[in-house]
């Protein structure tokens, strides 16, 4: 793992993470938001598919989002009401992943785009998957999964 820039916070109930943006810190990221979710009591089998979107959003800025060099993805997730929030950071090329047509499953094999999978992923298992931009603070996607009823402990 990259470790030239790791800080993890739990001010305000939310777990916060800034981290070198590359493919050896997905695991790390991984852990981290498991842990988010374990301590919010949601359910076991909603976790694997939030970590895939999660996983599949950090990949893409890990790839993609720095091609001059390194830079940070800045990640926060919490619990609001009856859904658990990940919000992904990151300065790079702007890339609005919610604009990207999903891919088509009905098309010959040959005749499929390459890619793509991973936003289908992000949008088909969260419930909500929102993105902007600002010039100053770069890329902000936002992804939303509800978890269940208010009376579920804060983390």
């Amino acid at each position: 793992m990259i470790w030239s820039h790791l800080e993890m916070t739990t001010k305000s109930n939310k777990f916060k993470l800034k981290i070198e943006a590359n493919l050896e810190n997905l695991s790390l990221i991984h852990s981290v938001v498991s842990e988010a979710m374990k301590q919010a009591k949601i359910d076991a089998a909603i976790i694997p598919r939030v970590l895939l979107a999660v996983d599949e959003a950090c990949t893409n800025i890990a790839m993609y989002a720095y091609p001059e060099g390194k830079g940070y993805i800045r990640l926060a997730c919490w619990l609001d009401h009856q859904d658990f929030v990940i919000s992904i950071e990151d300065k790079g090329r702007p890339f609005d992943p919610c604009s990207v047509s999903l891919p088509t499953f009905d098309a010959n094999l040959d005749d499929r785009k390459v890619g793509g999978l991973g936003i289908y992923f992000m949008r088909t298992f969260m419930d909500e998957t929102s993105y902007k931009y600002d010039p100053r603070k770069g890329n902000q996607l936002t992804m939303r999964k509800h978890v269940g009823t208010d009376n579920r402990e804060s983390l």
